[in-house]
């Protein structure tokens, strides 16, 4: 008898347990969260839930595997219910998300209870020899008298834990009204976003590049989603939400082949002197399959490789750099050039610049804004041109708004020149009665960059 009590004993913790971490499951988290809400509710007290979520967790999983991503959360388990007060429950909802229920606790407590966890979390792990690094998102809700279900509590935790990974990371965040807003209006933006993709609604602008001799070397392919309630809904918006939802891996290989196939029609017509350059998300660049892909797309459009360049960001390059080493190296064997966007803004060495395979960088526009009237960002300006020319890159100069601009960027050596002052962006028919007659023609679908 006391063999089968052990047992079933055994068989009724399994069932609200977590079988990994030895946590409350999500089962077992729900009934205790009605049980704490209602004892709150009837003695007049607050309930507050945190849903903590890890941050980059994925990356040890698909790196180091699966039984490592496992040591690591059974650790991080740990550490959470060390920092627990009685009453308190830590659950796992699964993943690596992890709900705390805290009755009786006030706002000081909480907020201590937050900065305690991060803290926790923050500590480096030794796994297997492996050294690692976490941190942890933490979202804060509640209990009020407008909570008519408490399994509400959770979600508005949930999002306030999404509003902390917004904005940086590694930190908690308040649940407010206005978040529920904030997530209901991303929520509408991504299904209309899918709707525009499905529906094969974005559209390709193409901004040109100029020489110094005033020819047209580039075209620069950039991404537009004209609305139909909303007009033209800027990059800046969709584009950043693209990359969170994972969206950006169905409009990137969309981009990448709209604009090789606008490119060799127009080479069909005569409009053969240029490139097309398109640029690639980190998401994308990363990907297994990427240059398999690559290699597709110029085949089925039938673009010379020589006519395509990627621009990519810094960050894209630092992040896994010496696989990204290698598969610029491929990009360079294909033909394919390859510019760093935005340069000046991140925060590569020198000695790492030196090693990459790149043709150009771009010069952050933030620089050229100010490079007639700001001795500091005319120096930095000074500074990249004259690097990028001891490692044989070309430089290009964006955002070129005035004339003062564009002259004294001529005379500091700057070989490429794109702005509202040479060319705005514009549609395939516009860029080709450009390149027919050489002056852009006003137009108010030119007005968009």
């Amino acid at each position: 008898m006391s063999e089968r009590q052990a047992y079933e004993e055994r068989l009724a913790h399994n069932a609200s347990h977590d079988a990994l971490t030895g946590l409350v499951n999500r089962s077992l988290l729900e009934e205790r969260l009605v049980h704490d809400f209602g004892m709150s509710q009837r003695q007049g007290r607050d309930m507050a839930v945190l849903f903590v979520d890890l941050d980059d967790f994925k990356p040890i999983n698909d790196s180091l595997g699966h039984a490592v991503g496992d040591k690591v959360l059974i650790e991080v388990a740990l550490r959470l219910a060390s920092a627990m007060r009685p009453g308190d429950t830590l659950g796992r909802l699964g993943g690596d998300e992890f709900v705390v229920l805290m009755p009786d606790a006030t706002q000081d407590e909480l907020a201590a209870m937050a900065e305690s966890l991060l803290q926790l979390v923050a500590c480096p792990y030794s796994i297997d020899r492996h050294e690692l690094h976490l941190s942890a998102s933490i979202g804060i809700a509640i209990g009020n008298n407008t909570i008519v279900q408490p399994m509400e509590l959770i979600q508005q935790a949930d999002m306030a834990m999404y509003m902390a990974k917004q904005q940086g990371r590694n930190a908690y965040q308040w649940f407010t009204r206005e978040i529920t807003t904030r997530v209901n209006e991303r929520l509408v933006m991504r299904n209309e976003l899918q709707d525009a993709i499905d529906e094969q609604r974005l559209e390709l602008y193409y901004q040109p590049l100029y020489d110094q001799a005033g020819d047209i070397v580039t075209v620069e392919a950039l991404l537009r989603w004209n609305h139909p309630a909303r007009g033209f809904v800027p990059p800046s918006e969709f584009i950043p939400l693209a990359e969170e939802t994972g969206q950006i891996m169905a409009i990137s290989r969309w981009v990448l082949e709209r604009a090789c196939l606008d490119l060799e029609l127009l080479g069909a017509r005569g409009h053969d002197g240029f490139k097309v350059a398109v640029n690639v998300s980190p998401l994308q660049f990363h990907r297994a399959g990427f240059l398999d892909t690559l290699r597709e797309t110029l085949a089925s459009t039938q673009l010379p490789a020589s006519r395509l360049e990627l621009e990519l960001t810094e960050g894209v390059l630092l992040k896994d750099a010496e696989d990204a080493v290698d598969v610029l190296h491929d990009l360079r064997r294909m033909g394919i050039d390859v510019s760093i966007d935005d340069f000046g803004t991140g925060f590569s060495s020198l000695n790492y610049l030196k090693q990459l395979p790149i043709s150009k960088v771009k010069i952050d526009r933030s620089f050229i804004k100010e490079v007639t009237h700001s001795a500091d960002d005319a120096s930095i300006v000074q500074a990249i041109i004259s690097m990028a020319h001891h490692l044989g890159l070309t430089v290009v100069a964006e955002g070129i708004e005035t004339e003062q601009q564009h002259r004294l960027l001529k005379g500091y050596g700057c070989e490429l020149f794109q702005g509202y002052l040479l060319a705005r962006p514009m549609p395939l028919e516009q860029l080709e009665l450009l390149l027919r007659v050489g002056t852009e023609l006003p137009s108010e679908m030119n007005q968009r960059d």
